[in-house]
């Protein structure tokens, strides 16, 4: 009995190992997915990366690349000290994917260009990427408070996309309360289906493996993540936006990141620092693309990139939109930004919007790396 028990079960189980490099070849055959290292997780209700993480991200077709990260949670090769070097302008640069380097290499994200440019300019600065991928402008300026204020940099660099809008409405760290941003109590969306999910798999033995190698895997959890989270993101392309929710967004979306500015603008100065704002386009406001989602991924941008100016003109602030810039290149410079499934920019478009920053902060006498000295 016992022995048949123990041919019963290696039975089983040596069909279900089959099953699944049946299905996981399915998937590479059929529905190739992107893999990327589990950097994922949340420090006091904030999404942050991972600490101390090493791990290659792929896209079959569009790019193959490692990503580090520190153990101060930063996209980094090096730990920073709590002081910069001597002499020497700190920058911190916020942001979401774009800033974080999606799909490039350690050394080719834009605030890693931003700082070889800079240093080539003459200018002695050190740069910090502390973006987090699929954070809003709520989530971005929790992490300053939380983890970036303490390196002490002189300068922050904020950078902005067209979808910040809609994960604050989603994600709601800040409240509105007589026209001023108010740190949620409880932060994070009501609806945390998702986010418990994606805990549950993260406690799964092998978790971290399963995410850097199996497209299987990765098309199970993001089958998942969109089944059970009630976030609607334009740039994820799920449907457009209802006449409602456009409503949403520019009667509540709006006045909420105006005002979510001016909270991280209060702390900034707070700490002796300077706050810039820059506007990164996706996309589809730099090449014609078709469709309703690009349309309104358009038409969200340039509302964000005009409620940020504005607030910025108010409060005296660098503001800086990338869009007339990258949109004026695109036609003569090889390609910026991927397409398809997989539209953020490439190692080019990354280095053009590098540059871009580094030419605006160091050219002005009276711009953002000046006020940041003084």
């Amino acid at each position: 009995m016992g022995r048949r028990r123990v041919a019963t079960l290696a039975l089983l189980a040596g069909g279900i190992a089959v099953a699944l490099l049946a299905g996981e070849a399915l998937v590479r055959v059929l529905a190739p997915q992107p893999l990327r290292p589990a950097w994922d997780d949340v420090v006091d209700g904030v999404r942050v990366a991972r600490p101390a993480l090493r791990g290659r991200h792929r896209h079959p077709g569009k790019f193959d690349v490692t990503v580090t990260i520190n153990a101060q949670r930063f996209r980094a090769r090096r730990e920073y000290a709590l002081a910069p070097p001597a002499a020497h302008t700190r920058i911190a640069v916020l942001g979401d994917s774009v800033a974080f380097g999606w799909g490039a290499e350690d050394d080719q994200t834009y605030p890693a260009q931003l700082e070889r440019q800079l240093l080539a300019a003459g200018v002695q600065a050190e740069v910090i990427n502390a973006a987090v991928p699929g954070t809003c402008l709520g989530e971005k300026a929790a992490w300053y408070e939380s983890g970036v204020r303490a390196l002490h940099p002189r300068l922050v660099v904020l950078t902005l996309l067209g979808d910040d809008v809609d994960g604050d409405l989603y994600w709601r760290l800040f409240t509105l309360r007589d026209g001023e941003a108010v740190p949620a109590p409880a932060r994070g969306p009501a609806d945390g289906r998702a986010r418990a999910a994606r805990k549950a798999l993260a406690r799964l033995p092998g978790t971290e493996a399963l995410a850097e190698r199996s497209q299987a895997f990765a098309l199970f959890r993001r089958a998942l993540t969109r089944l059970l989270s009630r976030e609607r993101t334009t740039s994820l392309g799920q449907r457009p936006a209802t006449d409602d929710e456009g409503r949403v967004f520019r009667d509540q979306g709006l006045p909420l990141l105006r005002a979510e500015l001016r909270w991280l603008d209060a702390r900034v100065r707070d700490d002796g620092a300077s706050l810039a704002i820059v506007v990164v386009p996706f996309r589809q406001s730099v090449y014609p693309d078709p469709g309703w989602w690009a349309d309104e991924l358009r038409w969200k941008t340039r509302a964000i990139a005009q409620a940020a100016a504005a607030e910025a003109a108010e409060r005296g602030l660098p503001f800086l939109d990338l869009t007339p810039r990258l949109a004026e290149q695109a036609p003569s410079a090889p390609a910026l930004y991927h397409e398809g499934s997989e539209t953020h920019p490439t190692p080019p478009g990354y280095r053009a919007i590098g540059q871009a920053v580094a030419t605006w902060l160091a050219e002005v006498e009276r711009g953002p790396l000046s006020a940041a000295r003084r």
